[in-house]
């Protein structure tokens, strides 16, 4: 079996640098991490208990909570989470509460009953409910993809991602703007596309605004009703909606397929894009606004690994970038 100083002399590095790497330590430059990665995986090295107790915290469980696996986006964060826990020698629980905020107040406290280390957390409504409750347990808490007023957070900067959008649809030529987003999730994306859009002396026409309930839209096969009533209101004939907002990939694909099949084509009729530039996106050609879910899964677990004060909060935001594909327009343009 491999050692951690067989780990060192593959990777070129001195065993400080290996339990550096084990611990997850931000002093770490990316190119030495993953030459470590590298030569763990070559060797097939499984870290020993000891070798991540140097902080002084044992071994144990990470608890993942997630609305859903069906979302593409949240797939990636998770395979993400885990190697990132499978090399600093911990295991990871994960549990999706599907938007129900019971569910998600459930499933923190069974987590926590079972005596998790830390938890990463995509949360419902019930994140304030919870809050006072968790702080109590000391767990290192770092909430994911969402910016939070009780918990370390880490996200993309969803004002900057909505405002691409906007520009690209007015670089694009576009007069009559619309969207597709959920209440309670997306209103920071909606006001900063709708200033965005004022501040060219546009605006948002109410008869293109279409606000549906958190969760509604995620499914990847069969009907989604309140996405198929959108898709029935932009096929009438009086409607001047051009382009599209839209709040994720999922939605954005079925809206698109919805659209086809009316025989209204894009983006020669309707321009769409939307967030997390996931496989689905990259597959299907459609504008998105890229999530990095391996810096967002990376910054998380620094958030839990060394928060020295669980009562601190911190949030980090990362910069999007909009990708653009066919869906939105047709020269080949990469980003904004």
């Amino acid at each position: 079996m491999a050692s951690i100083k067989d780990v060192a002399k593959r990777a070129g590095v001195s065993t400080a640098t290996v339990s550096r790497v084990l611990n997850n330590h931000p002093s770490v430059v990316p190119e030495t991490r993953q030459a470590v990665r590298d030569a763990m995986d070559y060797l097939c090295y499984v870290p020993s208990k000891s070798s991540f107790q140097l902080s002084g915290k044992c071994s144990g469980l990470i608890g993942v909570v997630l609305p859903n696996l069906v979302n593409p986006h949240f797939c990636e964060l998770l395979a993400t989470v885990e190697e990132e826990a499978r090399y600093i020698g911990k295991s990871v629980i994960v549990k999706t509460h599907q938007n129900q905020p019971q569910q998600d107040k459930h499933i923190i406290q069974t987590l926590v009953g079972m005596g998790i280390d830390s938890l990463l957390w995509v949360p419902t409504e019930a994140e304030a409910e919870l809050s006072e409750w968790l702080s109590i347990t000391r767990i290192p808490v770092a909430v994911v993809t969402q910016v939070s007023r009780f918990f370390n957070s880490v996200s993309i900067n969803q004002d900057r991602g909505a405002e691409s959008i906007a520009e690209h649809f007015i670089h694009t030529g576009h007069l009559s703007f619309g969207f597709v987003a959920q209440e309670g999730v997306d209103s920071r994306k909606v006001s900063s596309y709708s200033k965005k859009i004022a501040s060219h002396g546009l605006k948002l026409a109410k008869d293109n605004s279409f606000w549906i309930a958190k969760g509604e839209g995620e499914k990847i096969s069969g009907h989604i009703s309140i996405l198929d009533d959108i898709i029935e209101k932009l096929s009438e004939p009086t409607r001047t909606c051009t382009c599209l907002l839209v709040y994720n990939d999922i939605a954005a694909n079925y809206i698109i397929d919805g659209l086809k099949e009316k025989s209204i084509s894009v983006p020669e009729d309707i321009a769409i894009a939307s967030f997390d530039n996931t496989l689905l996106a990259q597959t299907k050609k459609i504008t998105s606004v890229a999530q990095p879910v391996n810096e967002i899964a990376h910054l998380a677990f620094q958030m839990v690994k060394h928060q020295q004060q669980p009562d601190s909060i911190e949030m980090h935001e990362i910069v999007s970038r909009l990708i653009i594909r066919e869906s939105s327009v047709k020269i080949n343009i990469t980003s904004l």
